[in-house]
């Protein structure tokens, strides 16, 4: 007779408790998608140098008009908090203190995918759409190119684009914000 397995999907609040219980720690790379503690892909040196190019970047150009988060969580439902790897978020006196952003603070996420290109197309630009997180970029860095999605719909993006070197980025809800897409992947 076949065995149904049943998951046990977590709530954010109890993924916290369980944080706060010494379950999980600091050094646990881990996020929570969809209800589910996901290990997160080790982060090597070439990833890195690109989240550390963005966020200078994006830190000079921003100023004042909004908070550059790195590999920080973003609280997309009661089941879901991934950890991009960078978020613009709104700015705020208290820098999000008093919680995570939420997809209505959220301006732009970015996720650089070395290893992950599959799970980030796959699992996370769906979540992030559902949400209704209004940008999200994602660099490839194998590819060698960015890929730009906006207009969430439903699971998915209306617009959906590549970029390559030679282009330049502008965030649609930060149009100042002018990033050569050389320099994301140099």
């Amino acid at each position: 007779m076949p065995v149904e397995l049943r998951r046990r999907r977590f709530t954010v609040d109890e993924y916290y408790a369980m944080a706060d219980a010494g379950i999980l720690t600091e050094d646990d790379r881990v996020e929570l998608i969809e209800g589910e503690i996901v290990q997160m892909a080790a982060i090597g040196s070439r990833h890195a140098a690109c989240v550390n190019r963005l966020t200078r970047l994006l830190v000079l150009q921003a100023g004042e008009a909004a908070v550059v988060q790195v590999q920080n969580p973003v609280r997309l439902s009661d089941l879901s908090e991934p950890q991009p790897d960078l978020i613009l978020s709104r700015a705020r006196a208290d820098f999000y203190a008093a919680g995570h952003p939420r997809p209505d603070d959220t301006l732009l996420v970015i996720e650089v995918s070395h290893t992950t290109l599959d799970y980030d197309r796959e699992i996370k630009i769906p979540l992030y759409a559902l949400a209704r997180v209004p940008e999200v970029w994602i660099v490839d860095i194998d590819g060698d190119g960015v890929e730009l999605y906006r207009e969430p719909a439903g699971p998915e993006y209306h617009v959906q684009e590549r970029h390559v070197r030679g282009d330049v980025l502008r965030p649609a809800l930060l149009p100042d914000i002018e990033i050569p897409v050389s320099a994301i992947l140099d």
